[in-house]
């Protein structure tokens, strides 16, 4: 399995628990992350990624806890940040 690392921006608020410094995503769960930069529904993302609408819930709620309990809008605009090159860096490791 291939892990991925994303780091949020210090300035980007989250509620729950602070987001590690480079959360690790799989590799899944990072694919799922940079289709959420589209804003697309749960099944709209399961038929772009062949998955099962309760993968891709599954991945979600992985993704915002990892990322410190961010809200479903805020991962859609780290994902945006990360796909345009500016404040949250994917990194492959």
């Amino acid at each position: 399995m291939r892990v991925v690392s994303f780091s949020v921006p210090a300035w980007f608020p989250s509620y729950d628990a602070p987001a590690a410094p480079d959360a690790q995503l799989t590799e899944q769960e990072s694919a799922v992350f940079l289709c959420l930069a589209t804003g697309a529904s749960n099944a709209e993302l399961a038929a772009e990624l062949q998955l099962s609408v309760s993968t891709v819930k599954f991945h979600v709620h992985n993704i915002r806890t990892k990322l410190g309990g961010i809200s479903r809008l805020q991962a859609c605009l780290l994902a945006a940040l990360a796909l345009s090159g500016g404040g949250a860096a994917a990194v492959p490791r």
